[in-house]
């Protein structure tokens, strides 16, 4: 008789980027627009385009391969590791604002 011996497979999403910093807290500034995907509840895929200058926040390794899942406007999204940490996109350190967002202040008061 012979037995079939599934493992489940779990995603560690503590899991640390290549330059050292947590998934979780590492936030980036896009240089220029990125195709992304979007996953409906229903599961259905659809690419999408994240803007230039798109604030996103890394939740962790992606079930797509060579992917990260991260946080824009409140919905997840998944990019190639490639582009979010290649050099069209830069860290943001915590506490950083946007500059563009700084300025607006500051012509407004």
């Amino acid at each position: 008789m012979t037995s079939t011996v599934a493992s489940p497979i779990s995603i560690n999403r503590g899991e640390s980027l290549e330059n050292g910093e947590s998934p979780a807290t590492s936030m980036y500034r896009t240089g220029k627009s990125f195709a992304v995907v979007r996953f409906e509840e229903s599961g259905k895929g659809l690419i999408v385009f994240l803007p230039q200058g798109a604030e996103v926040r890394v939740i962790g390794p992606s079930c797509i391969g060579a992917c990260l899942e991260i946080m824009f406007e409140n919905r997840r999204y998944n990019i190639f590791k490639a582009d979010l940490l290649g050099p069209h996109a830069t860290p943001i350190q915590p506490g950083r604002t946007n500059p563009a967002r700084a300025l607006s202040v500051v012509a407004c008061a």
